[in-house]
């Protein structure tokens, strides 16, 4: 690890974070159960799939019968555009994200105020994972508006308590001068803008100027090599974390201070690996797969069996810090990349 002082390990909600295996299990079997059954009733989509796929509410006993319900794909949810896959009213939607559409059309995600605070909840605990405290001055370098990450961002730093600098992202000259001026500690954007601002620093030779201590990047696959580099550059013990717009946004997944591997919030969603040629549930989660998320917890669109498209594994063993969510493995490549050739 690059010369950058460690957080101390905190966790924000620890009787979640740390419930034992067998609870943790009981409350998803039970969280599965409800949005199966709030999928078959309120959104025609889902029940016209388990009927053609054979399966109904009634069939999911055991987590591992997560494995009889059809998937979802980005597809599905952009053939229900707008409002198609909402499982509660207009009327409870406070909140409305989507992507930016620019490989098709775009997919839409609603919020209720029991939503927001979920999310919040989530944020709250990424960021205490990767050392934030309530004595931070937080900048947020994510754009706002559509896009999940600024806005997600923002209500868990105010959550944790600390301050936040909503900045949203681009004039990197700006970013740079507010990191001086208002005494930043920690950023939070993409690791390629990232770099792109360690670079800049470097070449306005302003360094020594600047309070940063954390960085926390997602939104886009980076390497370890890429970590060396911006806690080289910028001075900050960085920490990656993952999220899709399609299940929450940030908040799926985090790195807590060990920075060996992202802790799902497993009481929210529920995760498998599957073999992406076939679909079948992967025999050996430390081998990998695709990954495959069901919300366990979204009000106003429940989502089941999405396919990310995104390959990872499952790392074996426990955590030195005490959470006891699965871990997973950075992003290594998308399944939607690959060329499938003779199995």
């Amino acid at each position: 690890m690059s010369n950058v002082t460690k957080p101390d390990n905190r966790i924000w909600n620890p009787a979640c974070e740390c419930m034992p295996r067998p609870e943790l299990e009981a409350l998803q079997l039970a969280r599965l159960k409800q949005v199966v059954n709030i999928a078959w009733e309120r959104v025609p989509y889902y029940r016209k799939k388990m009927e053609a796929a054979g399966v109904a509410p009634a069939d999911i006993r055991k987590l591992a019968d997560v494995a009889k319900l059809p998937f979802t794909t980005k597809d599905d949810l952009r053939a229900c555009f707008p409002y198609k896959a909402f499982a509660v009213p207009l009327e409870r939607v406070v909140r409305i994200h989507a992507s930016s559409g620019t490989t098709g059309q775009a997919t839409v995600v609603g919020y209720t105020k029991g939503d927001l605070a979920t999310w919040s909840e989530l944020m709250a605990r990424l960021q205490t994972a990767a050392g934030v405290t309530k004595h931070d001055i937080v900048q947020i370098a994510f754009g706002y508006g559509f896009f999940t990450g600024g806005l997600g961002h923002h209500y868990g730093v105010e959550t944790v308590g600390a301050a936040v600098l909503p900045v949203s992202s681009g004039k990197s000259e700006r970013q740079i001068q507010i990191m001086k001026d208002y005494g930043s500690t920690v950023l939070i954007c993409t690791p390629s803008y990232a770099m792109h601002l360690a670079e800049l620093i470097q070449k306005l030779g302003v360094r020594s100027e600047l309070r940063l201590r954390l960085g926390l990047f997602g939104g886009e696959a980076w390497t370890e090599a890429m970590r060396r580099a911006l806690e080289t550059g910028l001075g900050v013990f960085a920490t990656d974390n993952y999220g899709l717009s399609e299940v929450m946004g940030p908040g799926v997944s985090c790195e807590c201070v060990e920075q060996k591997g992202m802790h799902i919030a497993e009481d929210h969603f529920l995760p498998e690996l599957i073999a992406p040629a076939t679909g079948a549930p992967v025999t050996d989660p430390a081998a990998g797969g695709e990954l495959v998320l069901t919300t366990l917890t979204k009000e106003a669109i429940p989502v089941v069996r999405y396919r990310t498209r995104d390959l990872c594994c499952f790392l074996p063993g426990e955590c030195r810090c005490g959470r006891t969510g699965r871990r997973m493995s950075k992003v290594s490549a998308r399944s939607d990349d690959m060329l499938i050739i003779r199995g």
